[in-house]
């Protein structure tokens, strides 16, 4: 018996292409019980990429897998240890993509982001797949949104922190940078210097409503980062007159 639990860690990430590959999957009863096996694997992880996942109705798309295998001529034994096989394969393979998802350093800005959005469409496209699979599409529904728009919303989710999201300008960055510094000074400010510095990021209509509501949820980030290193880094009056004008500056620059 297939446990979901073990599915829930698999992922398979490589997509079938071609309709004449796919028709000779669809002949082949070994490549086709292989076929549903990654695509059953992917099926949790896809569900972190905007597709819905029906697990309830996997024991079923097992049974149904191993019926392919039988009328393949194989046992139901060999059917399903084809697909537990398969299944099994996109656990190793889901361990190097996870490997790969954290090679670039998060300090490599550009080139972090790359690869999060990289890995992230190799995930989506595979799981476009399983969603367009006559067998897999009952537990693997894709929504209406295309592939980029699905990389773009995962990818923003994981890249925020570092700043590296597509709704990130260098503005809104240089804000959060403010609105760390304000935090972390708190001691050394009066309310009135604290809200001087921030006021333009709060103003009314600064972003454009798409954003607005991200915008502020990152400052708010920020600000709590900065309330919990304030011990830490235990500024001077100096310091922290020093870190707040070289960050006004930047943000002035960014504008």
């Amino acid at each position: 018996m297939l446990n979901w639990k073990v599915l829930a860690t698999t992922v398979a990430l490589t997509a079938l292409g071609a309709t004449s590959v796919q028709a000779q999957v669809e002949s082949d009863p070994v490549m086709r019980l292989n076929q549903i096996g990654r695509h059953i694997g992917r099926a949790t992880v896809c569900e972190e990429f905007g597709f819905d996942v029906h697990k309830e109705r996997v024991e079923a798309l097992a049974v149904d897998a191993i019926a392919v295998g039988v009328r393949g001529g194989f046992s139901e034994n060999l059917s399903g240890t084809y697909v537990q096989n398969a299944m099994n394969q996109a656990m190793q393979q889901a361990q190097q993509d996870i490997q790969a998802m954290s090679a670039v350093d998060q300090k490599d800005g550009a080139r972090f982001a790359e690869n999060i959005r990289t890995q992230a469409r190799k995930i989506v496209s595979a799981c476009r797949a399983a969603a367009n699979d006559p067998m897999t599409r009952t537990i693997i529904e894709a929504p209406s949104s295309s592939d980029e728009t699905l990389v773009r919303e995962f990818a923003d989710k994981v890249l925020t922190p570092a700043g590296q999201a597509s709704w990130q300008t260098p503005y809104i960055n240089a804000g959060a940078d403010v609105v760390q510094a304000v935090a972390v000074c708190a001691n050394h400010l009066t309310r009135a210097q604290s809200d001087a510095y921030v006021a333009e990021l709060y103003a009314p209509n600064r972003f454009p409503l798409a954003i607005e509501e991200k915008a502020m949820t990152y400052f708010d980030f920020w600000k709590q980062k900065g309330r919990e290193s304030m011990a830490e880094l235990d500024l001077d009056a100096t310091q922290c007159n020093r870190l707040l004008t070289t960050r006004a500056a930047a943000l002035k620059a960014a504008r």
